[in-house]
């Protein structure tokens, strides 16, 4: 049995003590866990061979990635007084030029057809003497074979200049993902963030001026302490005017070891519960329009389930949706293979799924 994950890095000795019948603790970095499965693996192939028979061991395939994370920074130190990650990851560290272009020319070789660049602040990316994250767009966007697409995901407010907003619009896909967290800049104050509702319009608005049309994506926080029914009234008023794609809203959930930890004005469990439940509902509604704006517009549609009869539904992803955070796109009317790029009319929106008829085949 094997723990990892960013509890095991900051309790990996306390847990150790109280979970016995773990044989190997990963944390963050897997490479023991990693040797140990491939350890695994050549002994099982040694005993699935009779002896003398001189078989070869048929290793099952795994089928060719659509899309690849690659990351290109880690940790933080930014200090925002609800966030551990700074205490489990260390201060922010940015992943070498050669070593993300390395990452991606491997997953490229192996199929993959979008490059999704993350870290817990892809928009500070910086080499010194290299260049800073436009340029590491241009780089990637260069490579060959190319990446079809190219995604951001988790950039900062404060770091989106006009430069990488033009970065963007030249080799990336139109989406946009900005942790915003609230509106209120009282409670940003708190969560030792910067600016405001005012701001974070501004901010869209600059956005969509360059990228026409972009999904914006973000998160928010319900029941941070000291926050009044006021500043959550902030929060609603925001989100019925940012017209974004997609937002996930959570219950603050105190982390030990936190500034926010202990702050005084803690809202009681069912309030920010009931807070939550009432910012969630209006994020649907409005996002509701977004896709719905789709309808009778011609899309590129990434695939990653095929169908072999023209009749049958595939699905996949438009250039409006992450991988495994957003929703889906479905695409009747040709034969398409996982991998394949379709053009694709949309016809109807549900919730955050797209539905889509072919226009022409996979390529």
């Amino acid at each position: 049995m094997a723990a990892v994950g960013c509890l095991v890095e900051r309790y990996r000795d306390d847990l150790a003590a109280e979970i016995p019948e773990v044989d190997l603790w990963c944390g963050l970095d897997t490479t023991p866990l990693l040797a140990a499965l491939d350890e695994a693996g050549e002994g099982e192939a040694a005993r699935a061979v009779p002896a003398g028979a001189g078989a070869a061991v048929r290793v099952p395939r795994r089928p060719r990635p659509v899309s690849a994370y690659v990351k290109i920074s880690d940790g933080c130190d930014r200090r925002c007084s609800f966030c551990a990650i700074p205490l489990i990851k260390g201060d922010y560290q940015t992943v070498p030029a050669e070593e993300v272009l390395r990452t991606a020319r491997a997953a490229l070789a192996a199929g993959a057809r979008e490059l999704v660049l993350v870290g817990q602040d892809t928009s500070r990316w910086a080499q010194p003497g290299w260049g800073g994250v436009s340029r590491l767009l241009g780089e990637l966007a260069a490579l060959e074979p190319a990446p079809d697409w190219l995604r951001l995901l988790y950039l900062q407010p404060d770091g989106i200049d006009d430069e990488l907003l033009e970065a963007i619009a030249a080799h990336a896909v139109p989406y946009v993902d900005v942790p915003l967290q609230h509106a209120s800049g009282a409670v940003l104050r708190r969560m030792r963030r910067s600016g405001d509702g005012d701001a974070h319009l501004r901010l869209l608005q600059r956005i969509r001026s360059v990228l026409p049309g972009a999904a914006v994506r973000s998160t928010f926080i319900a029941g941070f302490p000291g926050e009044t029914d006021a500043e959550f009234d902030e929060l609603v008023a925001f989100v019925h005017d940012a017209r974004l794609a997609v937002a996930g809203v959570f219950v603050y959930d105190e982390q030990e070891g936190t500034a926010a930890a202990g702050m005084p004005g803690a809202v009681p469990e069912e309030l920010a519960f009931e807070r939550a439940a009432r910012l969630g509902a209006v994020i649907d509604r409005e996002a509701d329009a977004f896709w719905s704006e789709l309808s009778g517009l011609t899309v590129d549609v990434l695939i990653e389930r095929g169908t072999s009869r023209p009749e049958g539904v595939a699905v996949g992803r438009c250039t409006l949706q992450a991988p495994d955070v957003d929703g889906r796109t479905t695409v009747r009317g040709a034969r398409v293979r996982r991998g394949d790029l379709v053009r694709a009319v949309v016809r109807d929106s549900l919730g955050y799924d797209v539905e889509a008829v072919a226009a022409t085949g996979g390529t």
